[in-house]
C-alpha cells in the first residue's frame, strides 16, 4: 500500500511540472505524505541597475552553438556572500598610436609624431587577404629604417636612424628574432628614439624595397607619457544601434579636439565612423547599411585617433573600445515553479519567451541565512538546452543534501540570474536579486 502510494504521488507531481502552472498547491511535508512538492512563485520586480529587456527579436547572425543536449553544472560556495555584478562598461587608456600603412607609403616616408624622447617606434608587417589568399607582408631589417625630425618648413633634417654619428636620433634597434626571443612572434621590428629625439614632427622612411601593396603597421609608444588618452563605453551594444557613445579624455590637457574613429568588426573588415558631440559625450554614427558584426564569434572594436598640442608638444593618441554586438533573442517569464524536497529547493522552472530557435543559459547564485542574519553563498547553479517558441522551459537543479549540510536556514535567495544567448555568445539579461524561496 505504501508503495502505491508513493508511485500515485510521483505521478501527481509529475503531471504538475509538465503542466508548469503558475501557482501549485503543496503537500505539507509536516504530513510525510510525500517528500516533494512544487509551488509557484514569481521573480522580483527588476531593480534600475540590472539588466532586463522583454523586447525580443530573432538573432540577424548565424549562431555559432547549435548543441541540442541538456547540461546542468552545480558548484558548491562557502562565505559570506559577495555579490558579483557583471562589468557593462568597459575602461581603457593608451600612451601611443598606431597607424596602418602600406609598403609604398613606407618607401616614400610616413609623418610620425612624438611628445617626447626616448619613444618607442615597431613596425610590424601584416596580412592580407584581400586578394583571396593570405598574404604576409615581409619583415623590415631596422638598419634599413630612417627617422628624420621635420622642420616647420617640412624638410627633413638630422641624421638619418642608422647613422653611427652622435647626431642620430637613435638609441638602439631590436629586429625580429630579438623581439621574437622576448615574445613578440610577429615578425616586428623596434627602434627606441634617444635624448636627442625631442617632441616634434618626424619621417620614417624603409629604404628596403617592399611591396607597395603589402600592409604594415607602425606603432609609436610613449612610455610614462603624462599624455594619457582613455576612454569609457558599453560593453554589450545591441545590434541594430545607430550610435556608439564614448567618453573620451586626455589627461593634463584641456584642449578641444575631433577624435576619428574605425569600426573594427571581427572578420578585420574597417569602417570609418563620423563622430559627433552630445555634451559631455561623443556618439560614433554607424553609417547606414553598416552593421556592428559580421560574425557572432569574437568581438568588435571601435579605434580612436586624437591628434592635439599641448603647451607647444604635439600629441598623438589611439586607444580602442572592445564591445560584443548582439540582439535581445529571449527574455525570462516573471511566473516560475520550484520543486522541493523534505521542505528544501530542489530545483526551479523557468519558461522564456523565445524569438526562435536556439541554446539558451541560465546560471544564478543560492545564498542562505546564517544566525547572525547574515546573506551565505551555498552553491552557484547553470544549465543550458537547446529552446523553441513551442518548447522553451529550462530548469536550474540546486542541491537539497548541500543545502541541509550548509546549516543555512530561510530566506534562500537566487541571486545573480543571468541568462545567456550561447548561439551569439551574449549575455541577454542579469538580475541581481531575482528571488526569494518560499515554501
Amino acid at each position: 500500500m505504501h508503495t502505491l502510494s508513493k508511485l500515485a504521488s510521483v505521478l501527481a507531481l509529475s503531471g504538475l511540472l509538465a503542466a508548469c502552472q503558475d501557482e501549485a498547491t503543496p503537500i505539507d511535508p509536516k504530513t510525510n505524505a510525500s517528500p516533494m512538492y512544487a509551488k509557484g512563485l514569481t521573480l522580483a520586480a527588476p531593480s534600475n541597475t540590472d539588466l532586463v529587456d522583454s523586447n525580443i527579436a530573432s538573432p540577424t547572425l548565424a549562431p555559432i552553438n547549435t548543441s541540442t543536449d541538456y547540461i546542468s553544472f552545480i558548484t558548491p560556495l562557502y562565505g559570506e556572500y559577495q555579490a558579483s555584478a557583471p562589468q557593462l562598461e568597459q575602461a581603457s587608456q593608451s600612451d601611443e598610436y598606431w597607424v596602418n600603412v602600406t609598403g609604398a607609403q613606407l618607401n616614400a616616408g610616413v609623418g610620425l609624431t612624438m611628445s617626447q624622447a626616448l619613444s618607442l617606434v615597431r613596425i610590424a608587417p601584416r596580412g592580407d587577404t584581400s586578394s583571396g589568399a593570405l598574404m604576409h607582408a615581409e619583415t623590415i631589417a631596422p638598419e634599413r629604417v630612417q627617422i628624420q625630425r621635420v622642420s616647420p618648413n617640412q624638410s627633413p633634417q638630422g641624421k638619418a636612424a642608422n647613422s653611427s654619428g652622435i647626431n642620430s636620433l637613435v638609441k638602439s634597434m631590436a629586429n625580429a628574432d630579438a623581439l621574437a626571443s622576448a615574445g613578440l612572434t610577429d615578425d616586428s621590428s623596434a627602434l627606441q628614439m634617444s635624448a636627442k629625439a625631442t617632441p616634434g614632427q618626424y619621417r620614417l622612411q624603409v629604404s628596403q624595397p617592399l611591396t607597395p601593396s603589402a600592409n604594415y603597421l607602425v606603432n609609436v609608444k610613449e612610455k610614462g607619457s603624462p599624455y594619457q588618452l582613455s576612454v569609457k563605453a558599453s560593453s554589450a551594444i545591441a545590434a541594430d544601434a545607430q550610435t556608439l557613445g564614448l567618453e573620451l579624455a586626455l589627461s593634463q590637457s584641456d584642449n578641444t579636439f575631433v577624435p576619428q574613429a574605425t569600426l573594427k568588426q571581427a572578420d578585420g573588415d574597417m569602417q570609418p565612423l563620423t563622430m559627433v558631440k552630445q555634451g559631455e559625450t561623443w556618439q560614433a554614427v554607424i553609417p547606414a547599411g553598416v552593421a556592428l558584426s559580421s560574425t557572432n564569434a569574437g568581438f568588435s572594436e571601435v579605434e580612436i585617433t586624437v591628434q592635439t598640442q599641448v603647451d607647444g608638444r604635439p600629441v598623438q593618441r589611439t586607444v580602442k573600445s572592445v564591445f560584443k554586438s548582439y540582439v535581445n533573442s529571449a527574455s525570462i517569464k516573471p511566473e516560475v515553479l520550484t520543486v522541493w524536497d523534505k521542505g528544501l529547493p530542489n530545483q526551479i522552472n523557468f519558461e522564456l519567451s523565445v524569438a526562435e530557435a536556439g541554446r539558451f543559459g541560465l546560471s544564478g547564485t543560492l545564498t542562505g541565512t546564517n544566525a547572525e542574519g547574515q546573506k551565505v553563498a551555498i552553491l552557484r547553479t547553470q544549465a543550458a538546452n537547446w529552446l523553441t517558441p513551442e518548447s522553451p522551459k529550462l530548469k536550474l537543479m540546486l542541491d537539497p543534501k548541500l543545502i541541509q549540510a550548509s546549516g543555512l536556514q530561510p530566506p534562500f535567495e537566487l541571486n545573480e540570474l543571468e541568462l545567456q544567448d550561447q548561439g551569439q555568445m551574449a549575455r541577454l539579461s542579469y538580475q541581481a536579486k531575482a528571488l526569494i524561496l518560499t515554501r
